[in-house]
């Protein structure tokens, strides 16, 4: 996932190492080569190979987690205690699984959830970035950048002039519609990754029966703010519970 531009109260620090952690679990996570034959399996020196590799691993992930859990940004927070979780959840796993050979997957379960987690972190610091009404507006004219400027401009609330600056990366202060324009990014930002521009304009325009046939951009028209609360689980989709 590239990163937003973020805020001066989020550090690149942090940043960099929550994208260290998933590039340890994404390591950790590809396909498992089993040993090919029954001695190599039970064989003694490759057991303490595979066991002493794994027990350095956890404890590289660990730390890093425990840096996390102490940084000022993630002080009560909600994420922060289930990557806690996951981590009791790994260990325990781990202790059971005595051969490091994971034949129940149970092992890589507990990554996958952690993993869950740790992209989770990444897209609260992005949406933390997308609060600046500048961010969301330059986010919106990238994502949308095959789309009609006129589209673009009338779903933001914007000018086709400010929309064709905020293209080029010229954006200034947002001083109109700046709730509307933050909330479009946000909204924008979680549907990129499986729509096109174009399905994304669609998306706005789209009745829902959960709104008694209203689309989404009817309800950001009428409020802003209660529109947010509708819009932004739907967007998320499945993932609502781990954006907190």
């Amino acid at each position: 996932m590239s990163a937003l531009a973020t805020p001066p109260t989020v550090s690149d620090g942090l940043r960099e190492r929550i994208e260290a952690l998933e590039h340890d679990l994404d390591a950790a996570l590809k396909p498992y080569q089993e040993p090919s034959t029954r001695d190599l399996r039970n064989d003694a020196v490759s057991r303490k190979r595979r066991v002493t590799e794994r027990d350095r691993w956890f404890e590289r992930v660990r730390g890093e987690i425990l840096t996390l859990a102490r940084d000022d940004a993630w002080r009560d927070h909600a994420l922060k205690v289930e990557l806690l979780l996951t981590l009791e959840d790994l260990r325990a796993e781990i202790a059971l699984d005595r051969d490091a050979l994971d034949e129940g997957w149970k092992v890589r379960y507990a990554m996958k959830i952690m993993h869950v987690v740790v992209q989770a972190m990444l897209r609260q610091l992005d949406h933390a970035a997308i609060d600046d009404p500048a961010v969301a507006a330059r986010l919106v004219a990238e994502e949308l950048r095959n789309v009609e400027v006129r589209e673009v401009a009338r779903l933001l609330g914007a000018t086709t002039k400010s929309v064709r600056n905020w293209r080029s990366g010229a954006v200034e202060q947002i001083k109109r519609n700046p709730d509307r324009i933050t909330l479009i990014g946000q909204l924008v930002y979680e549907l990129r990754n499986s729509m096109t521009g174009h399905g994304i304009l669609f998306w706005f325009d789209r009745s829902r029966e959960q709104f008694e046939g209203r689309t989404p951009r009817e309800l950001i028209d009428a409020d802003v703010t209660g529109a947010a609360e509708k819009l932004l689980p739907l967007a998320r989709g499945g993932r609502a519970q781990l954006d907190v």
